[in-house]
């Protein structure tokens, strides 16, 4: 008894598993800048400790985060672009939010 359901999956997969793998690299990226960002405010004018850890610490946790969640997603054959974009778009309203802060 052969299935036809398992050569749909594979096309959705490779899909899923690229745009995850983007976001990932991505969001560890973004991240990377924003904590060097944050440790230029430290160096700056900007003396404010709570701004620099919001901004430099939080979205490289958040991108660890997304990033191990999406893995585990992956290895679960579940959707799991959601994970790291999630974790993007929360580590950008963090900084800015330690923008704000910063100021």
């Amino acid at each position: 008894m052969t299935d036809s359901t398992p050569a749909a999956a594979p096309e959705r997969r490779t899909g899923d598993l690229i745009a995850t793998l983007l976001l990932i690299g991505f969001s560890v990226g973004v991240a990377v800048v924003m904590f060097f960002v944050s440790l230029l405010w430290a160096v700056g004018a900007y003396d404010n400790t709570l701004a620099i850890v919001l901004g430099g610490y939080v979205p490289l946790a958040l991108c660890v985060l997304g990033s191990i969640g999406g893995i585990v997603a992956l290895s679960r054959r579940r959707l799991a672009f959601w994970y790291p974009l999630i974790a993007l778009v929360l580590s950008l309203v963090v900084w800015l939010i330690a923008l704000a802060l910063a100021r």
